[in-house]
């Protein structure tokens, strides 16, 4: 090979390679988490979810929708404390379709960070970390690295929010209409766990 061959075969290798990573980075929807454990589906806890590495959930309410999901738990945290990072996506059609690229689909993203909890304020104990998440103009709190709280940042109760887990790990895949998505609103009594393989887009 002459150093001109050389020189065009470096960029298509490189080229190739970006191009398997990618891929790769795309296909398994649980990431960075396999230290964790429930990595491969949603929890509903309570009044709170707790979120897999790379899958979407969706957040409806009043005929909006948007979705967000974790892109990373930091290996050294725990179930209660560490960092974690997110990313959310709203359209602003209310289409409930969330096309790549799209300048009318708000793409937000974040560093959770949960730390041991402060004094009191009114007494109530606080978290002195980065905890909330934002989803176009919604926000909501992260008590744990992994778990999105059901209700308003720094408010309790049923706002009207309603939440589906999805198997959708890109975001091509969601599609909001799906008659197959469940819904569910905040509930103190909820214990229901939900494999990704169980799942619509």
């Amino acid at each position: 090979m002459n150093r001109s061959d050389r020189a065009l075969a470096v960029p298509l290798i490189l080229g190739f390679v970006l191009s398997a990573a990618l891929a790769n980075a795309q296909a398994g929807c649980s990431g960075d988490n396999g230290a964790h454990d429930s990595a491969d589906q949603f929890a509903i806890r309570s009044t709170s979810i707790k979120m897999p590495v790379g899958a979407f959930l969706l957040v409806r309410k009043n005929g909006e929708i948007g979705a967000i999901r974790l892109t990373n738990i930091d290996s050294k945290a725990t179930e209660y404390l560490g960092r974690s990072t997110y990313e959310s996506f709203f359209p602003a059609d209310r289409s409930g379709l969330f096309p790549s690229g799209s300048p009318k689909v708000i793409r937000q993203s974040g560093e959770l960070e949960l730390k041991p909890e402060g004094g009191l304020v009114r007494g109530f104990a606080y978290q002195p970390g980065a905890h909330k998440a934002l989803i176009g103009r919604w926000s909501f709190s992260f008590p744990y690295p992994s778990m999105l709280g059901m209700s308003a940042y720094h408010h309790t109760g049923d706002q009207g929010y309603e939440f589906a887990p999805t198997s959708a790990c890109d975001l091509s895949q969601i599609d909001a209409n799906d008659k197959r998505l469940r819904w569910f609103r905040y509930n103190p009594n909820a214990n229901v766990v939900l494999p990704l393989a169980d799942l619509a887009k």
